[in-house]
């Protein structure tokens, strides 16, 4: 993901260079300034600004001061300078200023997109990937499938908690869900800006902090809150057809930290238990308690993995009450105790 900010106070040039960055970069979070005070705002308040538009002749402070503020906070960012004003010493200051392009306004189209993709040094096979992981958010969303996005999310972050060293390559693997997540909620009308806010958190979260065994529980819980409120969301405005036993997985994973009964799983999906006991065992291929317990121990092996919760700690955070009852369920589920599991791996956390 790009964050890319536009300094200018023509709105007819910050439409038209919005809409020539969002066809040129698919993946780009697009922020604007009108005046050199916000530009100063969201260089303060933005943890990353991968590629910055200023028009030199913007209300104080001017462009050349935001530029200089710019440098002297984060000089990895890209800064292309536009204006109308083709005057030598200008394009001088401009050099002094290290800046990586100087265009002139008009900017056509063509020379607008070959700079951007030049000075972001945009990999095409990157941009297909991003696209791919969008289609599969939005899809994963849309259509409701709440199980099936609890397992991809989760899968995103013990993924990215594999890799030993703690770069940024390591968080960007969870934070380019984030972002396009985060992306989504926006279009999503004024009830999901919370939701957006929490995201907008987390990424910070993740980017300052890292994906330590400290931070992984505390990351799985933003994740599961975070993904609860999208999902309400997204079944308030579901036109699809979600029949019992997918109705009861929803309400499994909207609540699978929490002790689930058959009685009140069978309640949310209107059904009685008799019924939804027999279908499920038919439908999904096992039965449900079976299915609830695998749910949770899929999240206990995590846990067990990359935090470092004890495991008495653990089984409480999944509304087992009785450890040793969660070790047994462990037991059946994988063939080894939790304690045994932990040390296969991830030693360095027994």
């Amino acid at each position: 993901m790009y964050n890319i900010v536009i300094v200018e106070d023509e709105p007819i040039e910050t439409e038209s260079l919005r809409r020539i960055i969002s066809r040129c970069v698919d993946n780009a979070v697009i922020h604007e300034a009108a005046t050199g005070k916000r530009a100063i705002h969201l260089i303060d308040t933005l943890e990353q600004i991968d590629m910055m538009f200023v028009d030199i002749n913007i209300p104080l402070p001017n462009g050349n001061q935001v530029i200089e503020y710019l440098k002297s906070k984060n000089n990895d960012t890209k800064v292309i300078v536009t204006t109308a004003n083709d005057d030598f010493d200008l394009v001088r200051s401009m050099l002094n200023l290290k800046v990586d392009d100087y265009l002139l306004k008009p900017v056509k189209q063509s020379i607008l997109t070959e700079t951007i993709k030049k000075t972001l040094d945009v990999n095409e096979a990157d941009i297909a990937a991003l696209k791919e992981l969008k289609q599969t958010i939005i899809c994963l969303i849309e259509s409701c499938d709440y199980a099936q996005w609890h397992s991809f999310i989760f899968k995103k972050l013990d993924d990215a908690c594999t890799r030993k060293s703690l770069t940024a390559d390591q968080r960007k693997t969870v934070t380019d869900v984030l972002e396009i997540l985060h992306q989504y909620i926006t279009t999503q009308g004024d009830k999901m800006v919370p939701t957006g806010k929490k995201i907008a958190a987390l990424i910070q979260d993740i980017t300052q902090h890292g994906l330590t065994s400290t931070a992984y529980y505390r990351i799985m819980i933003g994740l599961l809150t975070i993904s609860e409120e999208v999902f309400d969301h997204a079944l308030k405005h579901f036109n699809g057809n979600m029949d019992f036993t997918e109705r009861a997985k929803f309400h499994i994973e909207k609540n699978v930290l929490n002790n689930l009964t058959l009685d009140d799983i069978a309640a949310k999906s209107f059904v009685s238990t008799c019924y939804l006991s027999r279908a499920f065992k038919k439908n999904i291929g096992t039965g449900f308690s079976n299915y609830i317990a695998s749910r949770k121990i899929s999240i206990a092996k995590s846990l067990l993995q990359f935090s470092n919760l004890k495991v008495n700690t653990i089984a409480l955070e999944l509304s087992y009450q009785d450890a040793n009852y969660f070790c047994r369920i462990f037991k059946k589920e994988t063939s080894m105790a939790p304690s045994d599991y932990r040390k296969i791996v991830s030693p360095e956390l027994h």
